[in-house]
């Protein structure tokens, strides 16, 4: 059994088309196909992110008492 994936995109008709290589040839194949809408990119981090979080820590000095 081989397994693939792979992120396509659907025709404006509605079609997803595949054409798939395999090692096998001339013979009869179950095939299974899972179709769900590929999650959408986003960014890691907002674009402001390390600046507000600069801003924070300096506002939020946290102070360690002596230990000795």
């Amino acid at each position: 059994m081989e397994t693939f994936k792979l992120t396509s995109q659907v025709g404006a008709d509605g079609k997803l088309k595949l054409e798939v290589s395999t090692h096998l040839s001339d013979q009869p194949v179950e095939v299974l196909v899972v179709i769900q809408p590929a999650a959408p990119m986003v960014a890691a981090y907002p674009p402001d992110y390390f600046a507000r979080l600069d801003r924070i820590a300096a506002d939020d000095l946290v102070e360690r008492p002596d230990q000795g």
